[in-house]
């Protein structure tokens, strides 16, 4: 009898084992942890340069400001507050951390303004009959690529970091949109009117087709090494937008999220272990498994919607080895 049970126990811990190793397989290893919890909106994650600070754009105070918090989600600070004549989105942090640069209307037009980290000093830098939004800093800090209509379209320009010498990068019929650097700054990713990831020189020349047109595409942003480009995109007209990482090249497309609502904004941390995002109007983090971020070995995951803790399924299952071999124990005393 006492043996009986003890190949049961071990039958049982087997079992335990096997559906701890699907539940792995199915996360793939990711890990998703949710940093805001607003029933309003929370949108543009950027990380500060150390890695140790998110700004983001939020509305939940009743009003659209700049906040910036931990990056583990704790300390919400407002650093400024947008009224009725403005409001203000896409923010970036200047290479030393010192500053944010964002796009707001309270001027009476879409515009790029900077301001100190702390929310203080808020300079305009661009002024325009038409719109200026969405700036990036690039990686040295002397240079803020935008989006401006100033020429009749939709195009990518970029300036110096004091707002002189604009120059426009893109030329084409369709929108050019949602322009990043790459770390060396050679290179410049956008999404093409046709709904593609491009990738041109810094200077705009060399244009290169990453992707295949599809049904929504937004923000292709560089790893911090430069080897993997994320972004957020649906590929099929019925299905949400996820966020997707793909070689520099266009290659090895490998999707991070699954989730019924969209997932978009994806911003890499420094360190380029972390992913921040936007889904259900709040900020989600996804840390990466090693293989994700190989350029070899990448395979498709499907990240928990609600986040599980690191090495929690190796827990339960040694927890249920220690528990049923107990048992087994007892009854073979007995």
């Amino acid at each position: 009898m006492a043996q009986k049970v003890f190949i049961l126990a071990m039958a049982l811990a087997i079992l335990v084992c096997a559906l701890v190793g699907m539940t792995s397989a199915l996360t793939g290893g990711n890990y998703v942890a949710k940093l805001t919890n607003n029933s309003t909106a929370d949108y543009f994650p950027s990380w500060s340069p150390d890695g140790e600070k998110i700004a983001f754009f939020s509305n939940h105070s009743g009003n659209w400001g700049i906040w910036v918090m931990n990056s583990d989600g704790s300390n919400k600070v407002q650093l400024a507050k947008i009224t009725k004549k403005g409001a203000g989105f896409n923010l970036k942090w200047s290479q030393d951390g010192e500053k944010i640069a964002f796009t707001s209307n309270r001027s009476g037009n879409w515009d790029v303004w900077v301001m100190d980290s702390d929310g203080s000093n808020k300079v305009q830098l661009t002024t325009n009959l038409t719109y200026a939004v969405n700036p990036v800093w690039s990686p040295s800090g002397n240079k803020i690529a935008f989006v401006s209509e100033r020429s009749g379209n939709e195009d990518i320009w970029v300036m110096d970091c004091d707002g002189s010498t604009k120059m426009q990068l893109t030329i084409n019929e369709g929108s050019d949109l949602y322009q990043a650097w790459s770390p060396d700054e050679t290179k410049i990713s956008f999404v093409s009117g046709n709904g593609s990831v491009c990738v041109m020189d810094s200077n705009g020349d060399n244009r290169v087709q990453l992707t295949a047109n599809t049904f929504g595409i937004t923000y292709p942003r560089w790893s911090p090494d430069g080897k993997k480009i994320a972004f957020s995109a649906s590929f099929n007209q019925n299905d949400a937008l996820n966020i997707w990482i793909m070689n520099n090249d266009g290659s090895n497309k490998v999707r991070l999220t699954s989730s019924k609502e969209s997932d978009f904004l994806p911003s890499w941390s420094p360190d380029g272990k972390k992913i921040a995002y936007t889904t259900d109007g709040n900020i989600y983090v996804i840390t990466l498994e090693e293989k994700t971020t190989s350029t070899t070995t990448a395979t498709p995951v499907t990240p928990s919607p609600t986040g599980k803790i690191p090495g929690f399924e190796a827990i339960i299952a040694i927890s249920a080895l220690l528990i049923v071999a107990y048992i087994a124990r007892l009854e073979i005393v007995r």
